[in-house]
């Protein structure tokens, strides 16, 4: 078996059904062709029982915040997945939902003709409620039906408790590495799924992409960013092949700058499974030696923190919720949550950056431009909010909905790790001061002093000025 083992949760447990059509994979957030663990489950289950594979991709269209940006990023992807997978002799089946009346139930029609059922498990977002529901109907359809994680470069299984820092995480992730960080070849179908009929209507690719989200009752405020960042598995390679030639050497030294575009970039990309951890880890390795401290530095970002993020929202089902704080942080917010504040914004002011603080609008003017913000001016971000907003639990919903809007990285494991980290999670206690009390805090005129920020400042504006020519850049500003 290619797959390992730990990555299998049964969602419903039985035998491979016999005289079926074909063993199903429902594509839900791993979206790729390739070093894709649940898709190389299911090739391995169909070769072992005769059949061809058919992957399933669907798009809703009242997910939460759907709009242009987001719906765009992941049909630009879809348009060229169909061809992997014919390559491959996989079927693909696509279907875009565009409003209620479209509304199917194409799952639990697949089910009917399927072997066995495989998806992705994922720890966030509307993932784990789809997984509930898919183990319902595969239940009363007397079908097996198993979830694969193929979220990081080590299965969560290997940690069956929540770790509380990532020094409790690290030692345990790098004596796993040689045996996780390895190359693994994707298996070949025996029977080609290529002509597979799914019984429902799917895209014509010949259609614009633009002219198909266009067509979808979802939010048209929010526009897509395909220039500054489009979606698909070719652009996520050139992201990373940039990075490996001019970014990686500098990682260590400056890819807390904002200013220097010295990461990756890949965030959007690892999101929605269009690359892989593991394809990044061993790029990576291949292009530094093991002792390079640019290479470690990254692989601690990309492997043992994004990991925690993943093993927090694994076992804690209230991670988007200041619930989930330890009980120091919790005490000590409930104990300054009526400090007055030095200012306070509404959700809409924080929206369309109008503060006091020049730096803190750029950070939100980024997200809000291109889709993405940097990571260490992210935290400036979320601390920000924190101080400014009039309590701390809204302080959080605001920075949940800005960046599940606006981010293409967002509704993330990391996301909302990030967020919680700003109110005290896998941190320690501080010296007490008003509003944030225990918690750690940031400065503007702190991180100013560590990064370029008049030329971080001055590429928002350019953007924001061709983003909107005709409009004073600054109008209405404080």
């Amino acid at each position: 078996m290619i797959v390992d083992s730990k990555r299998m949760i049964p969602l419903h447990s039985g035998p491979v059904r016999g005289g079926c059509d074909f063993v199903l994979y429902w594509m839900q957030i791993q979206r790729r062709a390739e070093s894709n663990d649940a898709l190389n489950f299911a090739v391995e289950q169909a070769n072992a029982h005769g059949l061809p594979v058919l992957v399933y991709e669907g798009l809703r269209h009242d997910y939460p915040h759907a709009s242009d940006r987001i719906h765009t990023f992941v049909l630009e992807n879809a348009r060229s997945m169909r061809n992997r997978l014919h390559e491959k002799g996989i079927g693909h089946a696509f279907y875009l939902e565009r409003n209620r009346r479209d509304r199917r139930k194409i799952v639990k029609g697949l089910l009917r003709r399927a072997a066995m059922v495989v998806t992705d498990h994922y720890p966030a977002f509307i993932i784990p409620g789809h997984n509930r529901a898919l183990a319902r109907l595969a239940e009363a359809e007397g079908v097996a039906a198993v979830a694969v994680d193929s979220c990081g470069v080590v299965p969560l299984a290997e940690f069956p408790k929540r770790e509380y820092a990532a020094r409790t995480l690290r030692p345990r992730i790098h004596r796993l590495l040689p045996y996780c960080l390895v190359p693994v070849a994707d298996p070949g179908p025996r029977r080609s799924g290529v002509r597979i009929d799914p019984g429902f209507r799917t895209e014509d690719w010949r259609e614009s992409i633009a002219g198909k989200v266009a067509s979808c009752a979802i939010d048209h405020r929010v526009p897509a960013v395909s220039g500054h960042l489009p979606g698909g598995r070719a652009a996520a390679l050139a992201r990373l092949k940039a990075f490996l030639a001019d970014g990686l050497n500098r990682y260590d030294d400056e890819s807390n700058d904002p200013s220097r575009n010295a990461t990756s970039g890949l965030s959007p990309y690892l999101h929605f499974g269009m690359i892989s951890a593991r394809e990044v880890a061993l790029a990576v390795r291949g292009a530094r030696p093991r002792s390079d401290r640019n290479a470690a530095a990254f692989l601690e970002q990309l492997i043992v923190r994004r990991e925690l993020a993943f093993n927090f929202c694994a076992h804690e089902p209230r991670h988007n919720s200041l619930d989930a704080l330890p009980d120091w942080a919790r005490r000590t917010l409930a104990e300054h949550d009526g400090d007055d504040r030095e200012a306070t914004y509404r959700r809409e002011e924080f929206e369309q950056a109008r503060t006091h603080d020049e730096l803190w609008n750029a950070c939100q003017d980024e997200i809000r431009l291109t889709g993405v913000m940097h990571n260490y001016v992210r935290m400036l971000w979320g601390k920000k909010i924190l101080e400014w907003s009039a309590s701390h639990a809204g302080a959080l919903r605001t920075m949940t909905a800005l960046n599940d809007r606006y981010g293409l990285d967002g509704r993330d494991p990391n996301s909302y790790t990030s967020f919680l980290w700003c109110f005290g999670l896998h941190d320690r206690a501080w010296g007490e001061r008003p509003v944030y009390g225990k918690i750690r805090s940031m400065s503007s005129d702190a991180t100013r002093r560590k990064v370029d920020a008049a030329a971080y400042i001055a590429r928002i504006r350019s953007l924001r000025a061709k983003a909107n020519p005709k409009a004073d850049a600054d109008a209405d500003r404080p």
